[in-house]
């Protein structure tokens, strides 16, 4: 039995280091939108196409977790793990955060729950919408920071190659021991194996505790680690390399608004903190360097605020580097990061209604104030976060909008006129030598649209819906955002989350706890 599993451990060592090492951000969805851009973007898969999706897919199955909501929130998007391997075989895992602070691994083929964890934790304070109390952070599993779908490291960054090694019972990775005892010659410090961490599910329960769980059984592999204070409302709970993140907003539990980061292959577990002195934190995104880029609200306008801005922040100490606002305006959706003509840029949408488009090496200029470009007024991006892709060429946002669009011209939809919300699309196309932002199409109907998710050009947009109109999801043409699928009845409930998957399916969290999942059957 002991030598099952010492071969078990070498073999997950190996697979989950080589698998990071090579997908970099393309078929596993390791955290919040995806990646650590936060592009929402699946950039390969076997089956999925604009073709293949209106003849097999369909709805595979429904669980009920064991789950309570909080005000709307109920279920984070799920983690996918589409190659697990242990001494027990292959396994395919999504993984979801409950509200009421449950960890749950979901057997991906076949629709079961695999194994179920609660925090046994005292109760929260009565939430409100703002501040709902429990678990908010969702799950994370670690995420490369390469943006290349095959795994080739970005310029200035070492390649790693994932070896081998079996330490004592709940050591952890014996790889990390002799990667810090070498050192590094970058001025970086020493960098642990692509499969450091690899096993670990990392959740964020409701008492600020940093968890980290066994993939494989939901059990702890170390004891928790205090991360934030208790009772925040946490966002974006990410693990890169050697660092967790996290942001929060509301100024919940009385905790002020702002980035944290902790340094977990330190001694100390040091916790950094960047407060905005002022708005909650929208989102983060993160560049393939490392470099932290967040998004701010509404909030004190006093010299020491960084209410309305896009910001960034070094990878350790989080100290602030640049920043862009274009006035007393709150940004409305995380920031996502994507190359284009040799540069890094950054996206995010505002509550004037423009997406701003920025340079990353110089987010607003001279004056913090001018960005690369700005789309036309699109209404009120809200209700999710703006997604990214690349087909032939042409560089795709997308932009959830709600409400009434400014003009019935322009949002007039593919299948009639616009009046809940919609996904928006726009190209980046260049024009005078710089990018800008051009009106491509606009979709169907959709109330309360959630942050969209591409696959091999097929957009998937869900209609969130509400306490009377159960959420239904959509498949879109990327090209021309025409329907080409939809879920019909369903689904039950409605839902807050954004669409996540890999491997051939899309999953889908409502409001009372329920997981669908989308995609084409196992051939058997």
């Amino acid at each position: 039995m002991s030598r099952r599993l010492g071969f078990g451990a070498s073999c997950l060592v190996v697979f989950a280091g080589a698998a990071m090492a090579q997908i970099g951000g393309g078929p596993a969805w390791n955290t919040a939108n995806g990646d650590a851009q936060r592009t929402s973007w699946v950039r390969a898969d076997p089956s999925i196409s604009v073709a293949a999706v209106p003849s097999g897919f369909k709805f595979l199955w429904k669980v009920k977790l064991n789950n309570d909501a909080r005000q709307d929130y109920a279920l984070s998007q799920a983690v996918d793990f589409p190659r697990y391997v242990s001494y027990r075989g292959f396994r395919s895992y999504a993984f979801f955060g409950g509200a009421s602070n449950n960890t749950v691994a979901i057997d991906s083929d076949l629709g079961r729950i695999e194994w179920a964890h609660h925090f046994n934790l005292p109760n929260p304070p009565v939430g409100t919408a703002t501040c709902p109390g429990g678990m908010t952070a969702g799950v994370s599993r670690p995420t490369p920071l390469t943006d290349n779908p095959l795994g080739t490291v970005a310029p200035g960054r070492g390649a790693t190659v994932a070896r081998a090694a079996v330490g004592e019972p709940r050591e952890g990775a014996v790889q990390v021991k002799q990667m810090l005892a070498a050192g590094a010659a970058s001025g970086r410090g020493p960098r642990p194996p692509a499969a450091f961490g690899s096993g670990n599910l990392f959740a964020l329960s409701s008492d600020g505790m940093l968890h980290l769980e066994y993939v494989s059984n939901g059990e702890e592999s170390q004891d928790p680690i205090r991360f934030l204070p208790p009772n925040v409302n946490a966002s974006g709970l990410i693990f890169n390399e050697t660092d967790v993140y996290a942001a929060t907003k509301g100024n919940c539990g009385g905790v002020p608004n702002g980035i944290w980061a902790i340094d977990l292959l330190s001694d100390a577990k040091k916790v950094y903190n960047w407060k905005t002195n002022g708005g909650s934190v929208t989102g983060t995104a993160f560049g393939t360097d490392g470099t932290v880029y967040a998004t701010t609200g509404d909030g004190d306008y006093s010299p020491a605020s960084f209410s309305d801005s896009v910001v960034t922040l070094d990878r350790k100490m989080l100290a602030m580097k640049d920043y862009f606002t274009p006035a007393k305006s709150e940004f409305t959706t995380s920031p996502v990061v994507f190359s284009h003509n040799g540069k890094y840029l950054v996206a995010a949408a505002n509550k004037d209604g423009h997406i701003y488009l920025l340079d990353s090496a110089s987010l607003g200029g001279a004056d913090h104030r001018t960005p690369l470009a700005q789309s036309t007024v699109v209404g009120n991006i809200g209700t999710g976060d703006l997604a990214t892709w690349e087909a032939g060429g042409t560089r795709w946002i997308l932009a959830p909008v709600a409400g009434a669009p400014n003009s019935a011209t322009r949002f007039t939809g593919m299948n009639g006129s616009v009046t809940n919300g919609a996904i928006a699309a726009f190209k980046v196309v260049d024009a005078g030598g710089k990018p800008s932002l051009q009106a491509a199409w606009v979709s169907r109907d959709l109330l309360m649209p959630q942050t969209p998710t591409i696959v091999n050009g097929v957009v998937f947009a869900v209609s969130g819906g509400d306490a009377q109109h159960p959420a239904v999801l959509y498949a879109l043409d990327g090209a021309t955002g025409k329907d080409i699928w939809n879920s019909g009845s369903t689904m039950t409930s409605y839902t807050r989350t954004g669409i996540s998957g890999g491997a051939t399916q899309l999953y889908v969290g409502t409001h009372d706890s329920t997981v669908y999942a989308f995609g084409f059957p196992l051939v058997k």
